[in-house]
C-alpha cells in the first residue's frame, strides 16, 4: 500500500470506522487490515463463483448489527470476485434505490458495474469489453475476415431471445456504435440499455424499435432488462455477476406494514425470478443487512421460506445456508486485537510515524477489551476501528506516544459511539 492510499484510508477509518465502497481502491487497501472474513470468502469462492453461479442465480443474506463489517465483508467479497472473473456491482439500498423499484436497482447495477482489470465503471466499459472480446475471440479461430465475422456475431445478439424483448436489438445497436466510433442511434441505444429510457426521443424509438415504457410497466421492464443484461453479461469474456446490496434493514425501518410488505414481496422476487429465465442467469446475489430484518423477514413466509436456516448454519460449515452471521467468523475479543494489531502498519505508512509496538499492542489489547465488555446498541468493530485510528493519530502527531487507562479508554469509546450514533441519526433522517 502506498502513501497516498494509505493516507485516505487512515482519514476515512478515523473519521468513520468503515470500509471504502469504491472496488478498485478497496483491492488496494482492504486486505492490509482484513481480519476473519477471508476463509468464509475462499468457500463462497469455492462453491459459488468456481461452480453453481457460472450457470445459474444463487443468493445470500449477510448479517452483523449496525457496524458491524457487512459493507466490509461484500466489498471484499467484490474484491475477490474480480480476481475470479466476475463482474461486480456494489448497490447500496436507500435514495429510492429498493428491490420495489428494480429499474432504480437496474440503474444503480449499471452505474456501479465494474469488470476485472477496468477501473473504469458503467456501461460504456463493459461495451468496449464486449467489443474487445468478440474480435479476439473471432481473431483466435482464425476467420478471414474480422470486422465481417464481427458483424455477422453482432446480428446474431440482435436475434437472440432475452427476458426483455428488445434487449438484443438494442445492445446490437450499442455495439456497432462503440465499434464504429459513436452514432447518434447508438447514443440512445446506450441510454436505453443505462435504463435512462425517458431520455429518448420518439424518432429514437422508432430508430431502436423499441416502444414507450409507461409507468404500470417500469417493474416489470427493470426486472426483464435486469435479467437479460446479466444474462448477456458473458459476452464480454467474465462468467457472470457479483451484486452487492448493502444496507437493505434502511428500507424496513419505519416503514408502514403494507410498505414494508411490498418490499419483501419484491425480494422474494428478486430471488424467484432468475430460474424463470431459459438457461438460468450466472449471478451472485449478496444483500446485507442487520439481523432485526429477520423478524420482518419471518412474518412474510414466501420470503422466509427461501432465506431461513435450516440444518447446519454457514459457520458450522454448510457452504449451502443462506445466511452469514459474521459475528460468528471469529472470537469477538480475537478479531478487534487482530484488527488493532493491523491497523498499527497502516498507521506508520499513513503518518510516518513508527509505533512503539510492544506499547501500542498493550493499548490495543486493552481497547479490545473495553469494546468487547460495553453493552451498546451497535457493534463494536466499527466503533473500535475509529476510536483506535483516532488514538494512534493523535500520538503521532504529537510525538508522544502512551499506554492508556481504563479509564480514559471508556471514555473515547463511548465518545466514539455518541459521534457515531448522531451521524448516523442525521443520515437516516436525510
Amino acid at each position: 500500500m502506498n502513501h497516498g492510499d494509505a493516507m485516505e484510508l487512515w482519514a476515512t477509518l478515523g473519521a468513520e470506522g468503515k470500509a471504502p465502497t469504491e472496488i478498485t481502491y478497496a483491492s488496494q487497501v482492504l486486505p492490509n487490515y482484513t481480519v476473519g472474513f477471508g476463509p468464509w470468502i475462499d468457500r463462497i469462492a469455492t462453491r459459488y463463483l468456481h461452480s453453481l453461479c457460472r450457470r445459474s442465480a444463487h443468493f445470500k443474506l449477510v448479517l452483523a448489527p449496525y457496524g458491524g463489517g457487512k459493507t466490509h465483508f461484500l466489498v471484499a467479497l467484490g474484491v475477490r470476485a474480480l480476481l475470479e472473473n466476475f463482474a461486480v456491482s456494489y448497490v447500496p439500498c436507500g435514495d429510492g434505490v429498493s428491490p420495489d423499484s428494480p429499474l432504480s436497482v437496474y440503474r444503480e447495477l449499471v452505474r456501479n458495474l465494474r469488470l476485472p482489470g477496468d477501473n473504469d465503471t458503467g456501461l460504456q466499459p463493459f461495451l468496449e469489453a464486449t467489443v474487445r472480446s468478440k474480435r479476439e475471440q473471432i481473431t483466435r479461430h482464425g476467420a478471414p475476415d474480422v470486422d465481417a465475422a464481427f458483424r455477422m456475431s453482432v446480428f446474431a445478439i440482435s436475434r437472440k431471445s432475452y427476458a426483455e424483448n428488445a434487449f438484443g436489438r438494442v445492445m446490437a445497436a450499442a455495439l456497432r456504435a462503440i465499434d464504429d466510433g459513436g452514432s447518434e442511434t447508438g447514443d440512445a441505444a446506450i441510454r436505453w440499455l443505462q435504463g435512462d429510457i425517458g431520455t429518448l426521443t420518439t424518432q429514437e424509438m422508432t430508430d431502436l424499435r423499441v416502444a414507450p415504457v409507461h409507468a404500470p410497466d417500469r417493474n416489470r421492464f427493470g426486472w426483464d432488462i435486469m435479467l437479460s443484461l446479466i444474462k448477456f453479461l458473458p459476452q464480454a469474456g467474465v462468467h457472470g455477476l457479483v451484486l452487492l446490496m448493502d444496507e437493505v434493514e434502511t428500507l424496513l425501518k419505519r416503514r408502514r406494514r403494507a410498505a414494508e410488505q411490498r418490499i419483501l414481496a419484491a425480494m422474494r422476487v428478486f430471488l424467484d425470478r432468475p430460474a424463470a429465465v431459459p438457461g438460468g442467469v450466472p449471478l451472485l446475489g449478496v444483500f446485507s443487512a442487520t439481523p432485526d430484518v429477520l423478524e420482518s423477514i419471518r412474518q412474510y413466509k414466501a420470503l422466509d421460506d427461501r432465506l431461513a436456516v435450516r440444518g447446519a448454519t454457514f459457520d458450522e460449515g454448510n457452504d449451502l445456508a443462506p445466511q452469514l452471521a459474521l459475528d460468528r467468523v471469529l472470537d469477538q475479543l480475537r478479531m478487534l486485537t487482530e484488527i488493532g494489531e493491523r491497523l498499527l502498519e497502516v498507521g506508520r505508512v499513513a503518518t510516518g510515524h513508527v509505533f512503539n509496538q510492544e506499547l501500542q499492542l498493550r493499548n490495543a489489547r486493552n481497547l479490545a477489551q473495553v469494546a468487547f465488555e460495553r453493552d451498546l446498541d451497535v457493534d463494536a468493530r466499527r466503533l473500535f476501528v475509529k476510536t483506535w485510528v483516532g488514538l494512534l493519530d493523535v500520538q503521532a502527531t504529537e510525538g508522544d506516544e502512551k499506554e492508556f487507562s481504563r479509564d480514559e479508554l471508556e471514555a473515547r469509546y463511548a465518545g466514539t459511539f455518541d459521534s457515531l450514533e448522531q451521524a448516523d441519526s442525521k443520515g437516516y433522517e436525510a
